[in-house]
């Protein structure tokens, strides 16, 4: 079977799952018609439904960000992510194809805005570190406060995900970090409408 055949499967399988009214049957119809050419099995056609993506990633906030978003759009379901450093630096999982649409845009569009942040709060207060060691601490730091102000400020969290941090236990460098990255300004996206998914 070719990848453009098992392309079309993984499409007319979503539509079965996901589509509305007349939508559903007509795409049941044809999931059937494919599974009879091809001799294919239920389980067989819920193995090609899935397929290996990859996202590209430069630094920990990204990584950050990847797992936020997987947390926040699929909370009921358990997705493995792994690695790439080959060469590469990419998050490599298998999903669903309206899976990955939704995981791909919110990701581009996050990433992109959340790096215009980064640049504009962080970026200065790490190039004031001369040791190499000195900024590489002090960015493991900030990063975690920021990312932190970031997912409030971009509403990229579920209810009882959010816990109070005593600022009375804060050390005067902690408190003067997080209120110097309070400014973060969140992004506002929208899923997409539309599926992409249409019958041929």
């Amino acid at each position: 079977m070719t990848p453009e055949q098992k392309d079309k499967i993984q499409k007319v399988y979503e539509l079965v799952k996901r589509g509305v009214d007349g939508e559903k049957g007509a795409a049941q119809a044809a999931l059937d018609r494919l599974m009879k050419k091809y001799n294919l099995s239920a389980e067989q056609i819920a193995s090609i439904t899935f397929k290996e993506y990859r996202f590209k990633y430069s630094q920990n906030t990204e990584l950050m960000l990847f797992g936020t978003l997987l947390k926040y759009f699929f909370p009921d379901r358990e997705m493995k992510a792994s690695r790439d450093t080959w060469d590469v630096r990419e998050i490599v999982i298998k999903l669903e194809y309206i899976d990955w649409v939704t995981l791909e845009c919110a990701y581009e569009y996050f990433r992109k805005h959340m790096r215009g942040e980064y640049r504009r709060l962080v970026t200065p207060k790490l190039k004031r570190y001369r040791k190499p060691a000195n900024k590489k601490a002090a960015r493991e730091k900030l990063d975690k406060i920021f990312f932190s102000n970031y997912v409030i400020a971009s509403k990229l969290y579920r209810e009882g995900d959010l816990c109070y941090v005593d600022r009375s236990k804060l050390s005067e460098k902690e408190r003067r970090d997080r209120e110097a990255l309070q400014g973060v300004k969140g992004g506002e996206f929208n899923t997409q409408v539309t599926t992409g998914l249409y019958l041929e």
